[in-house]
């Protein structure tokens, strides 16, 4: 009598409250199965004439007679589409199985479950897929349903519908995959050729080089060491707080400027690169924080954005050993010298040290606030 009274109260009053549904969607090959739970007063609330007595209950014997009217509103409220040649084209469905909830396990305050499979089928095999759910909006605008996607044997995506979020045009990964590959390998290409701390420090590794040989190995250090702690702060593993990662930065590249001036002969400073090369990866990483966030192919979204780092630096790093060889006229830099006289002549390799030395302490103060303009 007391869930009788409530209910009777709540229709009187309008739609009741927190009114939700949980929907899970699983696509394999061409067919979509749908199950559908929902409360039976968001049900008899758009179609009360489903019940013979007002007692906000969906029985069994309601719910045989009237299947035919809830099949055809729940397939013209939840409605999935398939992509053809840019166009929508509705599947047909189907309700193959209605189950409320027995009353006789309702406590006095618990409202009704109804669960509900729907079967709507493609001629082919699905590619994309559009959702639009608008399930019990006409009593109740705030309608939410929590929607899980599972495409094949792909991870379950969600999506919430509610209010004027009513559509979801789901692309499965294997779809994406190429567009997020190609969207994060620019991503990396402009993050390098904007990059001036990154171009500062990759040059003063370019003077201290004694050859290009040599200099394939300091490169291979730097993307090796700044690949794994890039991956490593994306998938959450370390955390280190921004600001210390940009002061290290720049500090790094004036060590590296500042170690070529105290050393006479050229080097080859892998050690510096890979070292060095960790911090490099964690200032990527708050970078790419924001464009990762809420992105599920995050291992593609970062080898994207590593090779584009890399095909960045390939192009820096030719265009300056192509400009050293026509500037310098050495004619054989890849060949073997004992001893090795370096890519450049040691007062061009101090003198652009001295540049880039300054550029990291300027970055460096910049960053610490202790300039008086920053």
């Amino acid at each position: 009598m007391l869930l009788s009274s409530l209910a009777l109260l709540l229709a009187a009053s309008g739609a009741h409250p927190n009114s939700l549904s949980r929907t899970e969607i699983r696509v394999t090959g061409s067919v979509a199965t749908v199950e559908l739970g929902f409360q039976a007063l968001s049900l008899l609330e758009v179609l009360p004439e489903l019940e013979r007595v007002r007692d906000g209950i969906l029985d069994a014997e309601e719910s045989a007679a009237s299947q035919p009217v809830i099949e055809t509103y729940l397939l013209e409220r939840l409605r999935l589409a398939r992509v053809v040649d840019g166009r929508e084209e509705l599947l047909s469905g189907r309700l193959v199985a209605l189950t409320p909830q027995d009353p006789a396990g309702l406590g006095a305050f618990d409202l009704q479950r109804v669960d509900a499979r729907l079967v709507f089928e493609a001629p082919e095999a699905l590619e994309h897929l559009v959702v639009e759910s608008r399930l019990f909006h006409e009593t109740n605008p705030w309608h939410q349903d929590f929607t899980t996607l599972n495409w094949n044997e792909d991870a379950a995506v969600p999506h919430t519908f509610g209010g004027d979020d009513t559509r979801w045009r789901f692309e499965p990964a294997h779809v994406r995959r190429p567009g997020v590959l190609a969207l994060f390998f620019r991503l990396g290409i402009e993050h390098i050729l904007h990059g001036y701390d990154h171009q500062a420090f990759l040059l003063a590794l370019l003077v201290a080089a004694r050859r290009v040989r040599s200099l394939v190995g300091v490169v291979t250090a730097f993307t090796l060491a700044h690949s794994l702690s890039l991956a490593l702060a994306a998938l959450g593993v370390v955390h280190v707080p921004s600001r210390f990662v940009e002061l290290a930065i720049a500090l790094s590249i004036a060590y590296v400027a500042c170690d070529n001036l105290l050393r006479r002969a050229a080097r080859d400073p892998w050690l510096e690169a890979f070292a060095f090369g960790l911090l490099h990866g964690l200032g990527f990483a708050g970078f790419l924080a924001d464009a990762l966030a809420g992105e599920p192919l995050i291992v593609t979204a970062l080898f994207g954005f590593n090779l584009g780092v890399e095909a960045g630096q390939l192009v820096l790093v030719l265009v300056c050993v192509l400009l050293f060889a026509l500037l310098f006229r050495r004619r054989h830099l890849a060949e073997e010298a004992t001893p090795a006289p370096g890519l450049v002549p040691p007062v061009v390799r101090a003198s652009l040290s001295v540049l880039v030395a300054l550029a990291g302490f300027y970055w460096f103060f910049e960053r610490a606030g202790w300039l008086p303009w920053a």
